[in-house]
């Protein structure tokens, strides 16, 4: 999760010589496009940029870069933007016709220098950051599955297909995020569903002091809460907040733009419980359990990893009628390494650290490599998206056989698709009036067979005939959903 902290002015290896502590970043080009089509720019502050040859926030061709290969003395709040076709700058919009992505770094150096990817605002290239050392050990790595997968899941959530930039083709280059564009539907159904719930929050702020605390509050019915509590030292934050429902609601997807204090923290952890689905899950409502390392002294309580128990689906007992938890971010989750919001890395590993021989460390070669758009490419570590509503109930499909073979008394009459289990099913042959075959019986599956078993009045039949036709009728009824009937003819065959 990313901590709130005070700002802080670096001054810490100002005397190491340049030339110790420089990273190489080279770039793979796997993406199927030339080099003189994938464009990069190398953005910094401009205080902080010290790459020697490369132009600051201006794009170059991969090709112009010898060996794919530069040398990062320092880059402070980094970006490295990949580009096809033309280039961008960090000034570039979302709507841009150029598709484009970047990873995020920075360079002091410093022992907690990192790099990422991120999907906070959009998804648009597929990517990998590898770190190595000076033997070409392969020390850290982070990536995400191809750009084809990632849109195509994207596209079957609510508000994908309406969050999609698309060129003059019609092809999607990039997705836009819940951060930056409305069609994703609010989670007010799940933030309200936490009515009469008590929910207690352990939040640290990493400041000066270093600051715990703890707060309750249940939540009414529109989703508004009063929280109260205390910190440690004391006066970290008021005794008592309010945030109403509509609030809560609206801020989820984009953080509430939350000060950089306690209160602000306590904020924040309010609403990445309900962004991962942590609220109302399998770990109950106190923000301790939703941690594998919490702290308890004399200070208070707290998670000092953030919320890093699987989150999303992950976190749910079961689904519910309506979206709980952010699915931008879940699929993102599921599929890359990169943030899909701002508490990703709560939940898994998203960064790669940069620590460098001349501070310690041992990373000397940061690799990006530019991915296919399709392929079997895996983030390191998947996690579970499914944390949308449940499947509506429903018959999808009944198919008929032709002809059934008896073996023995039973045989197969066609198959049935169902969005969940089908539930109950009943099957009733007749010749003549007479009921030849039959079964009822509950299906536990979403594509039972349809089988029946012949009765008495259809042995006495099949001992004159080996063929017989009869008329069929299918009852199929799934929880929770009306029943389907469907009739056929069809041969059966002794």
């Amino acid at each position: 999760m990313r901590r709130l902290v005070p700002l802080l002015i670096l001054t810490v290896f100002a005397l190491l010589p340049g030339n110790a502590a420089a990273l190489k970043f080279k770039i793979v080009n796997q993406s199927g496009r030339a080099a003189d089509q994938v464009f990069v720019t190398v953005a910094g502050s401009p205080s902080g940029f010290d790459v020697p040859g490369i132009p600051n926030n201006q794009p170059v061709k991969l090709s112009s870069i010898p060996g794919q290969t530069m040398t990062i003395n320092k880059l402070v709040s980094g970006r490295i933007y990949i580009a096809y076709g033309s280039g961008v700058t960090n000034s570039v919009t979302f709507t841009s016709p150029t598709r484009f992505d970047w990873a995020e770094l920075t360079v002091i150096p410093s022992s907690s220098d990192v790099a990422n990817l991120t999907a906070v605002d959009a998804f648009g290239i597929g990517l990998r950051l590898d770190t190595f050392n000076g033997s070409g050990k392969k020390l850290g790595t982070i990536g995400s599955a191809n750009s084809d997968t990632i849109f195509k899941a994207l596209m079957n959530i609510p508000g994908g297909k309406g969050a999609a930039v698309r060129n003059s083709s019609g092809k999607i280059i990039r997705v836009l995020s819940p951060n930056k564009s409305d069609a994703y539907p609010k989670l007010g159904q799940y933030v309200k569903s936490m009515s009469g719930k008590k929910i207690t929050l352990h939040t640290a702020f990493y400041g000066n002091p270093f600051t715990t605390s703890q707060y309750s509050g249940t939540f009414a019915a529109d989703g508004s809460i009063s929280l109260s509590g205390q910190s440690n030292p004391p006066g970290g934050a008021p005794a008592q907040l309010q945030f109403p429902g509509s609030q809560v609601i609206n801020d989820i997807y984009t953080g509430g733009n939350t000060p950089n204090n306690l209160s602000g923290a306590l904020y924040r952890d309010l609403l990445a419980g309900f962004s991962t689905g942590l609220w109302g899950g399998k770990y109950g409502n106190d923000a301790l359990s939703f941690c594998s390392d919490p702290i308890t002294n004399n200070q208070g309580k707290w998670c000092p990893s953030g919320f890093n128990k699987p989150a999303f689906g992950d976190a749910r007992k079961s689904l519910s009628s309506y979206p709980t938890c952010e699915q931008y971010a879940a699929v993102i989750n599921k599929y890359s390494d990169s943030y899909g919001n701002p508490y990703s890395d709560a939940s898994k590993k998203v960064t790669v650290g940069l620590d460098q021989p001349a501070t310690g460390g041992s990373v000397t070669t940061l690799q990006l490599t530019v991915l296919p758009d399709s392929g079997n490419s895996k983030p390191v570590q998947s996690g579970n998206a499914n944390c949308g509503a449940k499947p509506k109930p429903k018959v999808k499909e009944v198919s008929f056989y032709g002809k059934a073979k008896l073996k023995g008394s039973s045989a197969k009459l066609g198959r049935v698709s169902c969005s969940v289990a089908c539930g109950q099913i009943k099957v009733v042959a007749k010749k003549n009036g007479k009921k030849v075959a039959y079964r009822e019986y509950k299906a536990t599956g979403k594509n039972p067979y349809l089988t029946m078993k012949v009765t008495k009045a259809g042995r006495k039949i099949f001992r004159r005939q080996k063929k017989i036709k009869v008329k069929v009728q299918v009852w199929i009824k799934p929880d929770g959903a009306s029943q389907v009937t469907r009739k056929h003819s069809l041969r059966f065959i002794r």
